[in-house]
């Protein structure tokens, strides 16, 4: 410190001009608006890309896939995109990327679509106040709420509920505590239970056995039937559904709070 103040000293009292000043900053608020448009460019091009995926219009879809290829230059950075796009559509339009038509995929999975989805059927998100039990040790998800090819009618439709593919006899665990609504057989559900829990409801279908009578009031994680494939249906899997105020809801909002 002192030898520093020794050597300003000596030195004389003139302004000291640097051998290159500094080229100005550019505006950071453009770089900005740059980002914001780059990231409402690549937002528009999701939602689109979605939505096609979504109609299965695989022409259609590929001429749009060309059109980004030719835009960003870049294959490796456009499959990337293309991986966010069908993640994207699997979450807001309920597609399934065209993998349900496959037999990995269809093993463990239910028949029944609804043939108007709009009209009772919602991807929003829901808040519940009970207690929430995962209603079975399920070893993937093999058919998720949303629109699907039917992996036994080979048509095209909208899943009520999610296919969670277990051994078969893995019990079924009431997800809230409740009374049960309904016990009993469809050609398409199987054997299936109703559970009332007030506003809301739970559907557990293609069950091998139902182990609860209607009318009977269940705690939540008490075992209630057996894991099957009863009814339409490619294997042994839970058909689980969310019912709120009479709509089907995403049951990912309870199976996966942290994915969705």
């Amino acid at each position: 410190m002192y030898e520093e103040t020794q050597a300003h000293a000596y030195e004389p009292d003139v302004p000291r001009r640097r051998a290159r000043d500094p080229k100005p900053e550019k505006p950071r608020r453009d770089r900005f608006l740059l980002v914001v448009l780059v990231q409402t460019v690549v937002c528009l091009l999701l939602i689109l890309g979605a939505f096609l995926v979504s109609r299965g219009s695989m022409e259609t879809w590929n001429a749009f896939r060309e059109s980004c290829t030719a835009l960003f230059g870049r294959e490796d950075a456009l499959a990337a995109v293309s991986d966010a796009v069908e993640r994207f559509g699997d979450r807001v339009f309920g597609t399934q990327s065209g993998t349900a038509t496959t037999t990995q995929a269809a093993a463990g999975a239910g028949g029944e679509d609804l043939a108007a989805p709009a009209q009772n059927a919602s991807f929003a998100p829901y808040m519940v106040t009970g207690a929430f039990c995962v209603p079975v040790d399920y070893t993937r998800v093999s058919s998720p709420f949303g629109r699907r090819t039917n992996p036994v009618t080979n048509e095209a439709g909208f899943h009520a509920g999610t296919d969670l593919a277990a051994p078969a006899g893995t019990p079924i665990r009431a997800a809230f505590a409740g009374v049960v609504r309904t016990a009993g057989y469809s050609d398409v559900r199987g054997n299936y239970l109703v559970l009332s829990h007030g506003e809301a409801e739970t559907l557990y279908g293609h069950c091998s056995e139902l182990l609860v009578a209607e009318g009977t009031v269940v705690r939540a994680g008490e075992t209630v039937a057996l894991v099957g494939s009863t009814g339409q249906s490619t294997g042994p899997h839970l058909h689980f559904e969310v019912h709120i105020g009479g709509v089907r809801c995403d049951p990912a909002w309870l199976l996966f709070p942290d994915a969705v």
